[in-house]
């Protein structure tokens, strides 16, 4: 792969398109700031997913900045603790804000910070009373929104061709049952998110549509969801998630990385939520409903929820399956083979940063995994949220099989902060709906990490070091086992066109090796470099290089490069949105692959995994048709120079590139 080539052929497109489109957008992007929000390489695509439908609806409906609580900002994570506690001591000594220019005034708030916020808040006078619930209010201020997508593949893999008879009756698997055409329909409605109902339906390439005893979509969710309606807090009916604690027991949320989930300690949301995205794992089906009296909050919930399920012998589970993929009839039969029953109650008490909870958990199979068809735990928690010094703890007992997470928070002079979060899973702790910081899962791990971060107007830097161990055998060490993570992370703005951007992420951890019959360190180093340029007629131009090291001892040490560009710009006075990007990868082996983030339709960001040899170019459109109606466009393909096909099995492309087309409708009413 030629790489001058690559910068060459760039440079060209971007000064020709500057030339060609000059009118200026908006300095508020929202496209911008979703992805910047959602650019941390250890995100999973549903966490992905959740992350960008929690955002889209906190800017849908924003918070009124002047009565907006210290919990509601806290779910933004590119506010510090500082910066909420100045915004509300400026709206209580100098009264409401007018407009939120003021944002300014409040000393900690920086440029770059206050644009982000501009996306989910607005200045508004604060009501003398709560407003009441009125049928004619909601059916006349609530909002619908309809989102349909089809992606269209350009290529056929082997799951699709054609398959004889015979050849069929020998491998009935070899052949997927549906079309090659992955689709999903959303809808949802939302009262200032007091009253919030919708479903969502969801159908994944090679699934059945209407055929194979399924009525129509492979997978449907649906939910209604209230909050803040008298004494009822919350009640939640159909698909939804329940985050309590740290989420050792009931950990709602979804699985994030170590820097993420190191900002958000103590911040997590507790209580309900819909379940509205595509992920078929990970929610609950039933009730449950929260009431309050004061300071204090008593959440009880119940559900019913089908799994999918690898069994053995029809009678004992092996494994989970979390994919949703039901394409061939070995994956159809392992589709909702499997119930679980929960119940699970919650009392909390919150006032002036203080925190202390407790849940009580019991669930059941309908048939046993890992010799045990029932689990019962109970957990407490508590969290102490000052100006300079933050603590928080959940200990949590399953079957007698403890879990503990606690944490500390120091905020010092100048902006630095400093966390210690310590951990201890034992190894017979198994949660099924557990989800709180771990290298492995809340299961046999224990491990101590400290971090810093340090914010001010032109400078971010924040890291980690991770010191953990598995004291049982677990998949890939026979024995027990250690390991280290270290990261460093800075952010640099020396104006507001310019922005650079550095990771460095160093892992050290041990596996089995065939060629010692021992324990040794399997080294991985990751390295990022971003610059993004805003140029004066409001396009946005933005480079990466990445570098991966993957180095195995009696194994060759593997490389892996990548160089991507990428130019957005809004056009037509903001009715059309342009993003092209391209990347050109080299890498080694798999063990140095290179994740790469993409900008994508919406509701559909994700990483790329790129590895071999070869380039990828992508074209993103977005339409703004008419107020409210949306129409997107998105075109990718990726070639390689070191094979002849792509992937392997039913997934096999007989070819050595793959172009796909997504098309997206967006209605608002």
């Amino acid at each position: 792969m030629d790489f001058r080539l690559l910068i060459s052929w760039f440079a060209v497109l971007s000064l020709s398109l500057s030339a060609v489109y000059p009118q200026n957008s908006g300095t508020d992007d929202w496209e911008g700031v979703l992805e910047t929000l959602l650019s941390d390489e250890e995100l999973s695509q549903d966490a992905l997913e959740e992350l960008s439908l929690m955002y889209e609806t906190m800017h849908e409906m924003p918070l009124n900045i002047n009565t907006a609580t210290r919990e509601e900002l806290m779910q933004l994570p590119f506010l510090t603790d500082r910066q909420i506690e100045d915004i509300h001591a400026y709206v209580y000594m100098h009264g409401p804000m007018q407009t939120l220019g003021e944002l300014q005034l409040t000393g900690s708030l920086d440029y770059a910070t206050r644009q982000l916020l501009r996306q989910f808040v607005y200045a508004g006078d604060i009501p003398e009373k709560r407003e009441k619930l009125k049928l004619e209010d909601v059916l006349k201020y609530g909002r619908s929104e309809l989102v349909a997508r089809m992606d269209i593949p350009l290529y056929v893999r082997d799951g699709f061709r054609y398959h004889s008879q015979q050849e069929l009756e020998r491998y009935p698997n070899r052949a997927y049952m549906g079309c090659r055409l992955a689709h999903s329909i959303r809808y949802s409605f939302n009262w200032h998110n007091r009253i919030r109902f919708g479903i969502t339906a969801d159908e994944d390439a090679g699934e059945p549509f209407f055929g194979k005893n399924c009525a129509g979509y492979d997978f449907y969710s649906p939910y209604l969801y209230l909050k803040d309606l008298g004494a009822l807090k919350e009640f939640a009916l159909g698909n939804y998630k329940a985050q309590f604690g740290h989420g050792l027991l009931l950990g709602g949320g979804f699985s994030v990385g170590k820097s993420m989930a190191l900002s958000q300690m103590g911040r997590q949301t507790q209580g309900l939520k819909p379940h509205s995205s595509t992920q078929e794992y990970g929610f609950l089906r039933g009730t449950g409903a929260a009431v309050g009296w004061g300071h204090t909050t008593f959440t009880l919930l119940a559900a019913l929820t089908p799994m999918d399920a690898t069994l053995k012998g029809d009678t004992l589970i092996s494994s989970f399956k979390e994919d949703g993929y039901h394409r061939t009839g070995l994956e159809w039969s392992k589709k909702q083979n499997v119930t679980l029953h929960t119940f699970a109650a919650n009392i909390r008490y919150s006032y002036r940063g203080l925190r202390f909870g407790m849940t009580a958990l019991t669930e059941s199979l309908s048939l046993p995994y890992k010799g045990r068809d029932s689990f019962s735990g109970v957990s407490a928690d508590c969290s102490v949220n000052r100006a300079r010094y933050a603590f928080t703890t959940e200990l949590a007992l399953l079957d007698s099989k403890p879990a503990l997470i606690a944490s500390q928070t120091f905020r010092f002079a100048g902006d630095w902060t400093l966390n210690m979060v310590l951990r201890h899973y034992s190894p017979g702790y198994m949660a099924l709906h557990s989800n709180a910081m771990a290298e492995g899962g809340v299961q046999n791990e224990t491990g101590l990490l400290t971090g810093f971060t340090h914010n001010n107007r032109k400078l971010k830097l924040s890291g980690y070091a991770d010191l953990f161990m598995h004291p049982n055998p677990r998949y890939g060490a026979s024995e027990r086992s250690n390991g280290m993570d270290l990261r460093l992370e800075a952010d640099w703005k020396p104006g507001r066109r310019d922005g650079f951007y550095a990771t460095a992420r160093f892992k050290s951890k041990q596996k089995d090796c065939k060629y010692t019959g021992q324990l040794e360190y399997c080294l991985t180093g990751r390295y990022r470099l971003r610059w993004t340029h805003a140029c004066s007629n409001g396009a946005e131009l933005r480079t990466q290089l990445f570098y991966v090291c993957y180095d195995f001892i009696a194994e060759p040490i593997s490389n892996g490069y990548a160089l991507t560009q990428s130019y957005s710009h809004s056009l037509f006075k903001e009715r059309l949105d342009l993003n092209v990007t391209a990347a050109a990868f080299y890498t080694e082996s798999y063990d140095s692959r290179v994740s790469v983030y993409e900008s994508g339709l919406r509701y559909a960001y994700n990483f790329m995994s790129l590895y071999g040899k070869g380039g990828r170019l992508s074209m993103t459109v977005k339409y703004k048709m008419a107020d409210g109606l949306q129409l997107n466009l998105k075109a990718g393909g990726t070639w390689y120079t070191d094979r002849d096909e792509i992937s392997s099995s039913q997934q096999r492309i007989a070819s050595n590139h793959k172009e796909d087309i997504s098309v997206q409708f967006i209605a608002k009413f």
